[in-house]
């Protein structure tokens, strides 16, 4: 493998960026300086780039503030996707999202190529935890706190698991499930007389909204986050 397809495989730069980078200041390949961009890798060598040792995977695990308006399908339609917001060295590694978010819905999202890591992330059994912050039409009832507690019935055969209301003003809560029925934050909200205007999620289990991200920027799993995609459930 080339050795700017290695780091950018590594570190979620572009190509072109590696390259530029690497004019500036020389990679370390099995302890030797190298600096020419074509120079082929074995994926298991030692390579050191910026002083960080890299560590190449097969999968690829992106973490991404979504924007308003791009929808999470592959396919190309009247709206943008969610991997239009990526680079080309990685939109060709056939990606898809881990769960998926309305259009209009913003926050945390999980890109991945890795089938296993996504299966336990969003399959109904494994009751992964996802927080969203919302924002209401009028003001939320005290009553739904209790509600969601005990279960609400959004229109399906079975009510809602427990969920956990935390009301932060009149208008505005954040809301964490276990579950990831068709709309069912908006669907719960309606259950208590409320029209959700606004929805972000900020968390799926161990994995947290990065603030340092803009709506629509990304990066690769850091390492505490790589540990967990390691150790759980594998």
């Amino acid at each position: 493998m080339r050795l700017d397809k290695y780091i950018a495989s590594c570190t979620g730069l572009t190509r072109k960026e590696v390259k530029k980078s690497l004019k500036k200041t020389p990679a370390y390949v099995a302890g030797e300086k190298v600096s020419a961009p074509e120079t082929q890798v074995d994926i298991k060598t030692k390579v050191v780039f910026l002083g960080e040792h890299l560590h190449y995977s097969e999968f690829t695990y992106i973490l991404m503030n979504k924007a308003a308006g791009y929808v999470c399908t592959n396919r190309s339609g009247r709206n943008p996707t969610v991997f239009t917001l990526l680079h080309d060295d990685i939109k060709a590694k056939d990606l898809f999202t881990v769960g998926r978010l309305d259009k209009d819905t913003t926050g945390l999202l999980l890109i991945t190529n890795d089938g296993d890591f996504s299966h336990r992330m969003i399959h109904a059994k494994k009751h992964v935890d996802k927080t969203y912050f919302l924002t209401v039409d009028r003001k939320i009832p005290e009553s739904a706190i209790e509600q969601f507690k005990n279960g609400v019935d959004i229109g399906d055969e079975d009510l809602t698991k427990p969920a956990t209301l935390e009301i932060l003003s009149d208008t505005t809560a954040n809301l964490t499930i276990s579950e990831g029925r068709f709309h069912q934050v908006k669907r719960m909200m309606e259950a208590v007389g409320c029209t959700v205007t606004a929805l972000k999620r900020l968390s799926i289990g161990p994995f947290t909204l990065d603030e340092n991200l803009s709506e629509g920027e990304y990066r690769l799993f850091n390492d505490e986050e790589m540990d967990f995609v390691k150790n759980a459930g594998r």
